[in-house]
């Protein structure tokens, strides 16, 4: 018997035009984000509304291409091109049209607001379907590697060295030289441009760090409870680091070991669904003074709807644990550092009194059965959710550079995995 084959004809051209439609499976995700995306308001994003030049995308499209990509591990927005040309669903979103990576790489840079819209717009829809009423969060942080070298992070004394330097090196070639102008011209003014730049980044925050102690510590005076922060440097000290590529970025230690450029991504996941509230990239590379804001925040998305959060010894603060009860009525359920020795310190002053005593009834919480369970809670909800993100998702590096543009690109990878787990929740496995 012969054997038969299909036969392959890639010369013969369609007769009938292609609906793109039967192309996409009917429990595709891509569905899903086109109804979500449909529904954020267009009012926040950044449209050319004179009508002059050439005709612009929906923003709708562009939010929608933007969350399916990062949805299937798709970042750069060269590679978010090729898929409007190589994969069926995104060419399904576009309806066969092709932005090019510029244009896709602008629209993510100009339309924060909306897409911090469309990331409350998943918490909102999963409020509407009734899968929890997001009461309990678990607060935690993750290292990611900002987009810069290690190479590149060098101390402030030494760029300030090499600011004199240069300085000097110019003065005297000007007055050898004929043509003071031609000298000059052989300073490597760009790098210099560039350190000059970087310094005063770094003074304007060390400014800003500046008023927030001195506000902090007003606030922990007024409210007797917590230790004041340790005062500021009146001036950027010399051992301070700083990289020329991101001066937002900091060294931080990695979960793999190693030190690197990186940002604090911060994260809010309800307990039980595992649906993230709250995304957001901190000026610090520490958890310490992150608590407060990002419980805050998750509040806000979720319309009040937080009553309790849960987080590790890291976030222990006593005065952000008493401002989230006493003024937000945010119940905060918090590992203890060193629960041995607060009965062997000695507390002299009524503040320490007062903070000894909340810290003693907070280790008595964690001591109860309830509160063992919602320690419990937090690893099995929001470490799960970094693990996705990190190795089925591949986020491991941010592309943007700076802080705003950082934080615009968490919340982004933060809607998107919010996306896929409110779809596993409407159609489980």
């Amino acid at each position: 018997m012969a054997t038969k084959f299909v036969t392959i004809d890639r010369n013969t051209p369609m007769l009938l035009p292609v609906d793109l439609r039967d192309w996409v499976e009917e429990d595709d995700l891509v569905h899903f984000i086109l109804d979500v995306s449909l529904r954020v308001s267009a009012e926040s994003a950044s449209v050319n509304h004179r009508g002059c030049g050439s005709a612009q995308y929906p923003p709708s499209m562009m939010l929608a291409v933007l969350l399916y990509c990062y949805s299937q591990g798709i970042y750069s927005s060269r590679r978010i091109e090729r898929a409007t040309y190589a994969n069926v669903s995104v060419r399904y979103l576009t309806a066969n049209h092709h932005p090019d990576h510029d244009t896709i790489a602008t629209f993510r840079r100009k339309n924060r607001e909306f897409i911090k819209q469309a990331f409350v717009t998943t918490v909102q829809i999963a409020q509407e379907l009734g899968f929890t009423k997001l009461g309990i969060m678990a607060i935690d942080s993750t290292s990611l590697r900002a987009n810069a070298s290690k190479k590149a992070t060098k101390s402030c004394g030494e760029l300030r060295r090499y600011v004199e330097d240069a300085c000097t090196d110019a003065l005297d070639q000007a007055e050898v030289a004929d043509a003071a102008i031609e000298q000059q011209e052989r300073v490597p003014r760009p790098t210099k441009i560039k350190i000059e730049a970087a310094l005063e980044k770094i003074k304007m925050t060390h400014a800003a760090e500046k008023a927030q102690c001195a506000e902090l510590t007003m606030q922990v005076k007024e409210s007797g409870v917590g230790t004041p922060p340790l005062p500021t440097p009146q001036e950027v000290p010399d051992t301070k680091l700083v990289n020329l590529t991101d001066a937002d970025c900091h060294m931080m230690r990695m979960k793999e070991g190693y030190s690197a450029p990186g940002y604090n991504a911060q994260l809010a996941v309800d307990t039980k669904t595992m649906l993230i509230t709250a995304a957001t990239i901190p000026d610090s590379s520490v958890d310490s003074h992150q608590l407060l804001a990002v419980a805050k925040e998750s509040q806000k998305n979720c319309h009040g709807a937080v009553h309790t959060v849960v987080a590790d010894s890291g976030y222990d603060n006593n005065h952000e644990i008493h401002q989230l009860e006493v003024k937000h009525g945010i119940h905060a359920v918090v590992a203890v550092k060193d629960p041995h020795r607060i009965s062997t310190k000695h507390y002299q002053t009524r503040q320490r009194q007062r903070t000894r005593a909340l810290k003693l009834k907070r280790v008595e919480e964690l001591g109860t059965p309830r509160g063992r369970d919602l320690i419990a809670s937090r690893s099995c909800s929001v470490e799960p959710v970094f693990g996705t993100i990190k190795h089925a998702m591949g986020f491991r590096r941010f592309l943007q550079r700076g802080k705003e543009a950082v934080a615009n690109e968490w919340t982004l990878i933060s809607a998107a995995f919010n996306l896929k787990r409110l779809l596993q929740l409407l159609v489980p496995a």
